[in-house]
């Protein structure tokens, strides 16, 4: 079923669409590699590794305080970080049409990986020095005047190298874990208390402004975002709270089988809060509203259900009301001559509605 999902994923993201995929420790290795074989080792961006609790839990006295985000491209080469991230992530590794990896920002390498006694000031920013030895191994790519950027390793993720020239000395730097892949600071108790703040039962929701920290590095502040497991319906909020920071007009799909109600007792209700201010009941005790103002947005749903069936010769009255009724609701005809000599126009108007195509 992963698999078939993903595949879909990828036939829906545009070109400069990209794809997070959230996993623990269990299927993170079987993941990779089948999202290499989708979607191309290529297209891989990078693992985003998220420690989600400041505790931790223990399963063999091995500590699991975190979880995995694959992050992976429709088109490496389309793929376009926002400037904002540009600017904090001068460590990303790009890639030209040579498939030449280099960095752009040579200040913020400079100033992060410019001072040899702040070795491990940071657990994620750390670096070591290299031996002269290491020289020879250098696949050099000149970028500018002020520093030489060179793929170290060429396995994606891997060691970067960086020579770094000012008027004081040359030093060399090896980069051994990008800073913006990791991902600290934001627990999964947060996502807790921004449900509990709405008054909604649910355990263990990813917490917004982590959602927003995926979604913000992308450029398009006008981007359609789908969520294949809706949950809580974090995605839609996230989406929101971002277009409300920096002015963005991000439109958001979130899916969900219902599974014990979550769609419409957890998720809906959540959506119809924050945008409303108050709840589906017309309830306001909620501590939310509050400290926040409702985003009024248009929130849209829709409830599918699949019949086996001719939609033409439907004998069971009870499906043939409903599916005339769902016609009716979206203005494809009219009620009267739905059923009523005119099986060639209703086919016409179902048209777009195309089964996946079964592969064998």
């Amino acid at each position: 079923m992963m698999n078939e999902r993903l595949k879909l994923a990828k036939n829906l993201l545009k070109n400069d669409g990209v794809i997070f995929v959230s996993i623990d420790d269990n299927e993170q290795a079987y993941l990779k590699v089948l999202m290499d074989e989708i979607f191309g080792e290529e297209n891989f961006v990078t693992n985003f590794i998220w420690q989600k609790k400041s505790g931790g839990g223990l399963n063999k006295l091995i500590y699991e305080g975190h979880e995995y985000i694959l992050c992976y491209s429709k088109n490496n080469y389309n793929f376009c970080l926002s400037e904002k991230n540009k600017k904090m992530s001068g460590f990303i590794k790009y890639k030209d049409k040579n498939n030449n990896s280099f960095f752009i920002n040579s200040d913020i390498i400079r100033n992060n990986f410019g001072k040899k006694d702040n070795k491990f000031e940071h657990r994620n920013k750390a670096y070591e020095d290299l031996s002269k030895e290491d020289k020879e191994k250098w696949n050099l790519k000149l970028d500018n005047k002020n520093y030489i950027l060179v793929p170290f390793k060429k396995e994606p993720g891997k060691h970067l190298v960086a020579k770094i020239f000012n008027d004081e000395r040359k030093t060399t730097y090896s980069i051994i874990k990008l800073p913006f892949t990791f991902v600290s600071g934001i627990w999964t108790k947060d996502g807790n208390n921004e449900v509990d703040s709405l008054n909604i039962d649910f355990q263990n929701p990813k917490p917004i402004q982590l959602i927003m920290h995926l979604l913000d590095l992308h450029s398009n502040k006008n981007a359609r975002v789908l969520d294949f497991f809706a949950g809580s319906g974090t995605t839609g909020h996230a989406v929101l709270e971002l277009n409300k920071e920096d002015g963005g007009n991000r439109t958001f799909t979130l899916i969900t089988n219902n599974e014990n109600q979550i769609g419409t007792n957890v998720c809906y209700e959540r959506l119809y809060r924050i945008n409303n201010g108050v709840g589906t009941k017309n309830e306001a005790d909620f501590d939310w509203i509050n400290k926040n103002k409702p985003y009024l947005n248009n929130l849209n749903v829709y409830d599918l259900k699949y019949f086996n069936t001719n939609p033409i010769e439907i004998d069971n009255n009870e499906i043939k009301e409903a599916f005339t009724k769902m016609l009716v609701d979206f203005n494809n005809t009219s009620q009267s001559s739905l059923f009523e000599n005119n099986q060639r126009e209703l086919l016409i108007n179902l048209s777009t509605l195309k089964p996946i195509e079964k592969k064998e």
